[in-house]
């Protein structure tokens, strides 16, 4: 969602809340702040279309290292 832009406006907006609605919806959280969601998601939307393995494996690592018990 975030690199093919599917909707004109709030694509990093819609792909954070879909990840989270999915994680919650199982059971899961991610524990990072708004800041660090914020950071991380503008990176992936930066990210060059030709390093797309390396972006899918951190973002792998980045949800493995946030991930908790939803609450």
């Amino acid at each position: 969602m975030i690199k093919n832009h599917p909707f004109q406006n709030g694509n990093k907006r819609i792909a954070m809340t879909t990840v989270l609605t999915f994680l919650f919806d199982n059971g899961k959280w991610l524990k990072a702040d708004a800041q660090e969601l914020y950071n991380f998601t503008v990176w992936v939307a930066q990210s060059p279309s030709g390093f797309k393995e390396q972006v899918v494996a951190a973002i792998q690592k980045f949800i493995r290292d946030h991930l908790v018990d939803a609450h």
